[in-house]
């Protein structure tokens, strides 16, 4: 039996991309975006409790008063970009009070405010550097913070690149002390992000949450 060499890269191919496509919206069709440089840059906070448990069922960030914001970036240039997530911040500026800024949080942080609800993470202490899925060292806190952590680093931003005429996507999260309505005074803050060949910085990039959840 022959067996069509086209058919199988063919095959690869949806193994490849599928995976990436489910769960993903049109960047440019949310409300609460930013583009320039080439780079479309577009958020879609949670508010809503279905979206949570669609996700990670059982125990989630919205259980601890985290907030899950989805981070679409779409590279439509020719070069290589990366973003520093450190520098990301979710700045709150309510019309009569303080400006604020929150930083994300780490997934080992997230399942320690989900399984201990009486720990603290205070948004505004600096933490140690945001980590990456898979990288860095982790320990262990018992089998349900393993299973939670691996799920919420699962769903979280995977990279800090992106690619030529490709979009990366995923969540960052905030402790919002379970004031949701927040949101509708934040803005994503995402000021340090570079085309990788020539270190040419790209201008910052904000992106007002108000309008989705109004």
């Amino acid at each position: 039996m022959r067996i069509d060499s086209r058919g199988l890269l063919f095959a690869a191919l949806l193994v490849l991309v599928v995976p990436r496509a489910v769960g993903q919206k049109d960047p440019a069709s949310l409300p609460a975006r930013d583009s320039h440089d080439g780079l479309l840059v577009a958020a879609d906070p949670w508010v809503d409790a279905a979206a949570y448990k669609a996700k990670f069922k059982k125990k989630t960030p919205m259980d601890a008063g985290v907030a899950a914001i989805d981070v679409y970036f779409r590279n439509d240039t020719d070069k290589l970009i990366r973003i520093d997530l450190d520098s990301i911040r979710l700045v709150y500026a309510p019309p009569d009070g303080d400006r604020q800024k929150l930083l994300p949080l780490a997934p080992q942080d997230v399942a320690d405010l989900i399984l201990h609800p009486g720990s603290s993470k205070n948004p505004s202490v600096p933490r140690t550097r945001l980590p990456l899925p898979g990288r860095g060292p982790k320990k262990s806190r018992g089998k349900d913070w393993d299973e939670l952590t691996a799920s919420l680093e699962a769903a979280a931003l995977q990279t800090d690149v992106v690619g030529p005429h490709t979009t990366e996507h995923g969540l960052l999260y905030f402790d919002m002390q379970h004031q949701y309505d927040m949101l509708r005074y934040t803005k994503l803050y995402i000021p340090d992000l570079t085309f990788v060949e020539k270190s040419q910085p790209l201008f910052y990039f904000e992106i007002d949450l108000g309008a989705p959840v109004k």
